[in-house]
């Protein structure tokens, strides 16, 4: 079925591809850009009649074929026409005398056929379009139109022997010559028309500064190379030439295709100045001209690559600036549910102390003071997650803290004293082992919170002990030049897949965890210059989680 569909498709778009040519042959439009073409065709031909052989029409520089293929790349192969009227004008009224009318007919239909076969490659088969100037379509232009041109050539002096009016043995002369004129005209100047159609802003996007200096650098480049050329060589050497593959590099590294495409024209052009000039023979222009074309493959490959890798390039900026916004906006998520995470436990404290006023009203109200008690410590409590709520939207945003002198025997206490309830709820036992230390310098509200967070998690594991009470320990202790925060549960332990990434955001072995707890106390603890980590206690279970901080460090900035 779909292959019916296919054929009746693709018959329909044939009749109508055959019987569009009549409508367009008739159009004005159709008309007004052949009789155009027909002038500019006949005009260049005769401009450029550079080292002709035989009066056949065959030349070592031809742009009109550089013309007829755009012509047919851009408005399509029904102008096929066009440039078979017009190459058989030129060889009427300025090769003519060289050939028979048969000898013209054909040529002029093999020119004619020829290149509309070529473009429809390259169209069809290639899918080249004159306003890309990507590699694959340069490549296919550089590929397609050197081969495409030689069988035509191939055919165009084969059809002058068959009439007569080339010798057999000329034969093998003739091609080589018609094929190099042909070709080059077409590598030279038919991607001066890609840069028009399509890459030429990209030279608009350099400042009008730096463009004038690499031009004027490339310039001076190429005449330098043209006078050593054509000063310290005989006619028939070019070491030299290759002086010139400099300037059109660097021009084609500097500006990409467009200026690669420009530059090889104006080399061309002062090639093709020095050389009138000069007066060479056909055999040195010929090589002048394979060396013009080993050079425009250089420069417009090298044009094309430098062009991918820029579009590479802003396709990465853009890719990178896309994932920075999904950064930001993990981030602004991670931050919300630090948030609620970090003030989880006091509002889980407020609730408590309403409960307990509630029940108390309701047990005994006519004693006011434990009721005053409850409702004191849940505004205590309130406070406390007010404050966390500004300290921690200052961390996340800023990275700041509030460091003042800390007892920390006296703060580990209050912590503990939080955690008792819980852990009574869940029958752990929390035992403290609290040593005399010094003062330290940190922001004890963080600091409590990263505590909080260290015990709770040790309570929890605690409570799945399986076979001894569970326990939970803390110690306090000096050291050399800090102090050490001691968290030790006798609980299942940390499984080899967790440990590798324990202190990582959103990891957690609990069922309704967040992930969120060691790996905020990581970074509030390193802001304050200490570390954390932690050890397994005994092979079958047991963790021991360890925070030590300096006695003295500059505070204040997150890592």
């Amino acid at each position: 079925m779909g292959d019916v569909v296919r054929k009746s498709a693709s018959a329909t778009a044939g009749s109508r591809w055959s019987a569009g040519w009549p409508q367009e042959l008739a159009s004005a439009q159709y008309v007004a850009i052949g009789g155009v073409f027909i002038a500019a065709y006949i005009g260049l031909e005769w401009l450029t009649r550079v080292h002709e052989l035989e009066g056949l029409g065959i030349t070592l520089w031809n742009p009109v074929k550089a013309l007829s293929l755009g012509l047919l790349l851009l408005k399509g192969v029904a102008y096929a026409p066009v440039l078979f009227l017009a190459a058989l004008l030129v060889d009427l009224f300025i090769y003519g005398a060289a050939k028979s009318v048969a000898s013209t007919v054909a040529t002029s239909a093999v020119v004619a056929i020829g290149y509309a076969a070529l473009a429809a490659g390259l169209t069809r088969g290639l899918r080249f379009a004159v306003g890309r100037s990507d590699l694959r379509n340069v490549i296919a232009l550089l590929v397609t139109a050197p081969a495409g041109t030689f069988v035509i050539a191939c055919l165009y002096c084969g059809f002058l022997v068959w009439f007569g009016d080339l010798p057999v043995r000329q034969y093998w002369e003739a091609v080589p010559h018609l094929w190099v004129g042909d070709t080059v005209g077409i590598i030279i100047i038919l991607p001066v028309a890609m840069t028009v159609f399509g890459s030429v802003q990209r030279l608009g996007e350099i400042r009008p500064t730096v463009l004038l200096i690499d031009s004027g650098v490339f310039l001076a480049g190429v005449l330098v190379a043209l006078w050593l050329i054509f000063s310290f060589e005989r006619a028939n050497e070019y070491h030299f030439f290759y002086l010139l593959f400099l300037p059109v590099s660097w021009i084609a590294m500097r500006t990409g295709f467009a200026g690669a495409a420009i530059g090889v024209c104006v080399v061309h052009l002062l090639l093709l100045a020095f050389i009138s000039w000069g007066g060479y023979p056909a055999s040195t222009f010929m090589g002048y001209q394979l060396l013009v074309l080993a050079l425009a493959f250089n420069g417009l490959l090298l044009g094309a690559v430098v062009d991918e890798r820029r579009k590479s390039d802003e396709l990465l900026r853009e890719q990178h600036a896309q994932v920075a916004r999904m950064t930001r906006h993990a981030t602004a998520g991670a931050m919300g549910v630090s948030l609620a995470h970090q003030i989880s436990q006091p509002l889980s404290n407020v609730a408590m102390y309403l409960h307990v006023g509630r029940q108390l009203l309701a047990d005994k109200p006519a004693e006011p003071a434990p009721v005053a008690a409850s409702l004191e410590k849940a505004t205590a409590q309130l406070r406390q997650a007010k404050d966390i709520l500004e300290r921690l939207r200052d961390f996340v945003s800023r990275g700041t803290l509030r460091p003042t002198p800390t007892d920390l025997g006296a703060l580990t206490r209050r912590v503990v004293a939080l955690a008792e309830d819980d852990a009574r709820a869940h029958g752990v036992s929390v035992r403290l082992e609290a040593a005399s230390v010094p003062p330290i310098t940190v922001d004890a509200l963080q600091l409590e919170q990263s505590l909080i967070n260290v015990i709770n998690n040790a309570i929890d594991a605690a409570a799945e002990a399986s076979r001894l009470p569970g326990c939970v320990t803390i110690r306090v202790a000096t050291l050399d030049k800090g102090v050490r925060i001691e968290v030790e549960d006798n609980g299942p332990g940390v499984s080899d897949v967790v440990a590798k990434h324990l202190f990582e955001p959103f990891v957690t072995t609990k069922p309704s965890g967040m992930g969120l707890g060691l790996a905020l106390s990581r970074e509030l603890i390193s802001a304050h210059g200490g570390t954390i980590d932690w050890e397994r206690v005994r092979p079958d279970g047991g963790a021991r989680f360890t925070i030590d901080l300096p006695l003295s460090a500059e505070v204040g900035h997150g890592t």
